[in-house]
């Protein structure tokens, strides 16, 4: 499918139906680690944060967009994101930090951004943050202002491609502890992207399943 409306019409109805959430974030777990059902039940005094997902046409295929951060001394150095961060006191909910965060990071007005759907929430023990992830899509995509001091790059692939079982194969990363672990990543080009990015991913990848994309 390479119509970005009728698209954002489908993945909206598809939802709304039932989120797969745990089911399509556990297959991107390393092996051996689970997550209950319940678990976002039994976590407090956690920092909020939300990002977007966004859908744009370009040429003949539609793509996601994603962010790669600097390599700095914290949890998430160097890894691949969606744009988003943390919310403020002034955010009056998650939905406008993922507006403002995107705007901040990219500069993609949140005029632009149409909301297709929210996505499953998701914790992140590591660094202690509770992500509200949220899809949307662009008629057109503007010019974008990277922040420089946040975003190394940008990072652009056709979501035809999350339905590839090729593009999923275990990846030997050096956590922010310092250990290395095997977990399942999405190999995209050069780029390996993991952790929570991956669950997400997944998550959109199992509502475009029923979907000719």
């Amino acid at each position: 499918m390479n119509d970005l409306n009728l698209l954002a019409k489908q993945l909206k109805i598809q939802g709304a139906k039932n989120l797969p959430g745990v089911e399509a974030h556990q297959t991107m777990l390393p092996k051996g680690r689970t997550i209950p059902v319940d678990y976002l039940n039994n976590i407090d005094k956690y920092k909020q944060s939300a990002v977007f997902a966004i859908l744009f046409q370009e040429e003949e295929s539609i793509h996601l967009l994603l962010t790669q951060r600097h390599q700095y001394d914290g949890k998430h150095s160097g890894q691949i994101s969606f744009p988003g961060g943390k919310k403020e006191i002034f955010d009056d909910n998650l939905l406008i930090t993922a507006y403002r965060e995107t705007h901040e990071e990219v500069g993609i007005e949140a005029e632009n951004i149409h909301l297709i759907s929210t996505l499953s929430p998701l914790y992140i023990p590591v660094s202690n943050f509770f992500v509200q992830p949220y899809l949307g899509y662009l008629k057109t995509m503007p010019s974008l202002n990277l922040n420089t001091r946040e975003v190394k790059s940008i990072i652009k692939f056709p979501i035809k491609e999350l339905n590839n079982p090729d593009i999923i194969k275990t990846a030997n990363i050096e956590a922010s502890s310092g250990l290395f672990l095997d977990v399942p990543a999405y190999h995209i080009g050069e780029n390996k992207i993991w952790g929570a990015t991956a669950m997400m991913l997944n998550e959109i990848a199992f509502l475009i399943k029923s979907i000719a994309v």
